[in-house]
């Protein structure tokens, strides 16, 4: 009945992954390009303005919104070394490219990366668009912060990871 549909990649990313459901449905929107992103919406004609509201620098779209962007990347970088993961933080495509190849097990350290990497994609996308539509926004640190303790407040319900946190 369902047919023989090609596997996707980053599968893993989204079934085995004990976030929460609405940040996973971000992660679902983001990893298949429909996120309403400011180039998308200027294809549509609704905005011309394109600048990244996290870092008024460069222009949005999902490959520098995520972790290219200035503001996203500083909380990438320290959301890795809560983890201990040494390495270089990517732009959007190099970023799900290594969490696909090397996090996909079932170890502890592969499930805590996969919730942190879900939960900071959505609440960087939270992030974007309070200070888009309501004027508000919150530093680096707070972010920091928000993020760790919701994903510690998750995992600690689950047995298996709540040992690595």
């Amino acid at each position: 009945m369902r047919g023989d549909g090609e596997k996707v990649e980053w599968r893993k990313l989204m079934w085995s992954n004990y976030g929460v459901p609405k940040w996973l449905f971000i992660l679902y929107l983001a990893l298949n390009r429909r996120l309403s992103t400011k180039d998308r919406m200027e294809k549509w004609g609704v905005t011309s303005y394109l600048t990244c509201p996290l870092c008024q620098v460069e222009d949005e779209d999902i490959d520098y919104l995520f972790f290219a962007c200035k503001f996203t990347a500083g909380i990438w970088k320290k959301l890795l070394a809560w983890q201990i993961i040494h390495r270089t933080e990517g732009w959007w495509h190099e970023e799900i490219q290594w969490a696909t190849t090397y996090m996909k097990s079932n170890i502890n350290k592969a499930k805590v990366y996969r919730m942190v990497l879900v939960g900071t994609i959505y609440h960087v996308w939270i992030e974007r668009n309070n200070r888009i539509f309501q004027s508000k926004q919150r530093n680096e640190e707070f972010m920091i912060r928000h993020i760790i303790k919701e994903i510690h407040g998750r995992g600690t319900h689950h047995r298996k990871i709540g040992s690595r946190l």
